[in-house]
């Protein structure tokens, strides 16, 4: 397991670098820290290919002697929940396009393959609640459920 000042550090750090992003209340991260360099990295792609759309948009709507067809805003991308449901990540945002939700759905699929405990690669297992563990962390989760 984690420590709480682990998990205060890390949502600390997304508000901070994504201040857009989390500035409405979004439930804070209900995902193990195994999964928190995907979200990580998810929010980084986001927050970086929006910011890229719309300088982009700005310059050619300032000049632009060739026409070249200016691209549509984005709506800002805005944080409401993450967390694990069914083994499997949710992100569940409003904005961006479609692009951005090609990204979400691309850092779904690498959780369903991440340990949600450490980040090393996992698969889903079931027997209680279904999570996405690696064998080591399966075995630790079956011998907890046997001493109970």
């Amino acid at each position: 397991m984690y420590q709480q000042t682990d998990y205060d550090e890390f949502a600390a750090r997304m508000e901070k670098d994504y201040p857009s992003m989390f500035a409405e209340p979004y439930g804070g991260f209900d995902i193990g820290p195994g999964w928190w360099p995907i979200v990580e990295s998810l929010c980084r792609h986001i927050y970086r290919y929006a910011e890229h759309k719309q300088q982009t948009r700005e310059l050619l709507l300032n000049s632009n002697p060739y026409n070249v067809a200016v691209p549509p805003a984005i709506q800002p991308v805005i944080v409401r929940q993450i967390k694990e449901k069914f083994g499997e990540l949710r992100f569940y945002h409003d904005g961006g396009d479609a692009k951005i939700d090609g990204m979400v759905a691309m850092a779904e699929v690498w959780a369903a393959h991440t340990c949600e405990q450490c980040g090393k690669p996992g698969k889903h297992r079931a027997g209680g609640w279904v999570k996405t563990l690696c064998d080591e962390h399966e075995a630790e989760r079956q011998e907890r459920m046997k001493n109970r």
